[in-house]
């Protein structure tokens, strides 16, 4: 049941960020919301977060491009792609989730701005959190599965050695 909602759950919000990261990457999807998208990565690029710490500002059109195609590439890994590379990419598009709640807020925009990225956000770290539950209980079965084994392997062990005294006693 978890690994069905683990799987369903990647590949929705992998979609989503596909469909996302297309529309800031090209006018093909949406023009109308491309061109809003264009104007508000110039306005996040005046508030980048590690500004602060370098004292370097992004272009706002690489910034847009960087950030799109990082979304299509981690939306692709998250949706079709097998094994741990979509950790890789849930982790990558959570922190991207916190920077654009972090862009919004630096703006001085009302919340409400903020509330795809926090919902998402939010997702991404339900998705991580349903991975290493369905993770830690593989192991677990793993590991009782081993211990039923071993405990087979005794018990067989005991008959033949039950069934070799028998016929010696007769």
């Amino acid at each position: 049941m978890a690994s069905s909602a683990l799987t369903m759950l990647s590949m929705t919000i992998g979609f989503f960020f596909i469909l996302m990261g297309t529309m800031k990457l090209t006018p093909a999807v949406n023009e109308e919301v491309h061109r809003e998208l264009r104007k508000m990565f110039i306005r996040d690029a005046k508030v980048f977060p590690l500004s602060t710490l370098t004292g370097w500002k992004p272009n706002a059109h690489m910034y847009r491009k960087v950030v799109g195609g990082l979304e299509v590439v981690c939306g692709i890994m998250l949706a079709i792609l097998p094994g741990p590379v979509k950790q890789i990419s849930n982790v990558v598009l959570l922190l991207l989730m916190l920077v654009s709640v972090y862009t919004t807020l630096a703006k001085g925009e009302k919340m409400d701005r903020a509330t795809p990225s926090i919902v998402f956000g939010l997702l991404l770290g339900c998705r991580l959190f349903i991975y290493y539950q369905v993770r830690n209980r593989e192991e677990k079965d793993a590991k009782e599965i081993a211990k039923l084994k071993a405990e087979l392997e005794m018990e067989d062990d005991e008959i033949e050695e039950l069934e070799e005294s028998e016929k010696k006693t007769q």
